[in-house]
């Protein structure tokens, strides 16, 4: 289980899967459970990897589109915990927040959130959607990782075995891309850096969340850090930050983004609440399972052998990961 007792240990990353109750608390609203929430956040996040490919196809730079459909998120997300104030979106906490570490939470949590989602929206239409929503798969395992280097949790020999499985699912992913061209290939190593990003992200959050926030505050101020970097970057690099041309397509693709992550990030800190960091990172496990699909039926982007491959071996990480923690789980109790 998570040392949480170790020196350094934010009050905000103790026994953050304790209190989750993942055994049987009770809950008052499917959104309070970790399940229902890890299915809807892993959907969406898939969804909004097939629109990032669809971008140019209606004339949007996959940038442009992002920029605009995080803020329109965060305005949405906003308007939601407007009206419904009380609600399960409002989340827990109270308004004893430091301002200065609330502040620096939101800057690095930010940057953390808009790099990958950048390297993955450029991606995209580079090496395919379907490769982008399997890279999305690994950060379980590196969370676990990072977790154990950082002495969150002790080490687990199944989850040690996962944690290699979820590395040789990574190998083959790499390996898949040598069919594509050397454009492509190289996009395909830089895609492969977004589960680190992610979780590096799903650790520092968790170890650095201030005491008192909740949930839906760290999710819109993460969101507008994100889309004031974004801004500053297309505005340097003199990216279009509108479509060729404002038709129904380009204007429909920008509102269903916004819509996915309105929600899609507004339930993202309640799970990281809800269920700390390792639970969290297996949405990159139900993206990446829905992001073949959607792949394959948007796009009809095909799964080689060694994609195939890299499914099975992060499957099989996911499964010792998890397993790992159940027993530990168990042996103390």
């Amino acid at each position: 289980m998570a040392d949480t007792t170790r020196p350094g240990a934010s009050a905000g990353a103790a026994s953050l899967e304790q209190q989750a109750g993942l055994s049987g608390v009770r809950r008052g609203s499917p959104l309070d459970q970790p399940l229902v929430l890890l299915l809807i956040v892993g959907g969406f996040l898939a969804v909004s990897t097939v629109i990032a490919k669809a971008a140019p196809m209606t004339g949007w730079h996959p940038l442009a589109l992002l920029q605009w459909s995080i803020l329109g998120g965060a305005a949405g997300l906003f308007a939601i915990t407007r009206i419904k104030a009380r609600g399960s979106m409002a989340g827990v906490g109270s308004s004893s927040v430091s301002r200065g570490k609330f502040a620096l939470y939101l800057v690095i949590s930010g940057l953390l959130f808009i790099g990958p989602n950048m390297i993955a929206v450029v991606s995209a239409p580079k090496v395919g959607a379907g490769f982008v929503s399997l890279s999305y798969a690994f950060p379980l395992v590196l969370t676990y990782g990072f977790a154990v280097l950082l002495r969150i949790e002790k080490f687990q020999v199944l989850r040690g075995a996962g944690v290699l499985f979820g590395l040789a699912g990574g190998v083959l992913l790499a390996a898949s891309g040598r069919q594509l061209s050397v454009e492509a290939s190289w996009w395909a190593m830089v895609a492969l850096s977004i589960p680190v990003f992610l979780a590096f992200g799903n650790i520092y959050r968790t170890l650095k969340w201030p005491a008192g926030a909740r949930p839906v505050d760290l999710a819109l101020g993460m969101m507008l850090v994100g889309f004031l970097a974004l801004g500053l970057f297309t505005a340097i690099a003199g990216i279009p930050v509108t479509p060729v041309a404002w038709t129904a397509e380009a204007t429909g693709l920008l509102i269903a983004q916004i819509a996915i992550f309105a929600f899609q990030y507004g339930l993202y800190f309640r799970l990281q609440h809800t269920a700390g960091p390792v639970y969290l990172s297996q949405i990159g496990s139900v993206a990446a399972v829905i992001g073949l699909g959607l792949g394959y039926l948007a796009f009809g982007e095909v799964p080689n052998l060694p994609k195939l491959a890299a499914v099975a071996a992060v499957g099989a990480g996911i499964v010792l990961v998890s397993k790992g923690r159940a027993s530990g789980l168990k042996k103390t109790s």
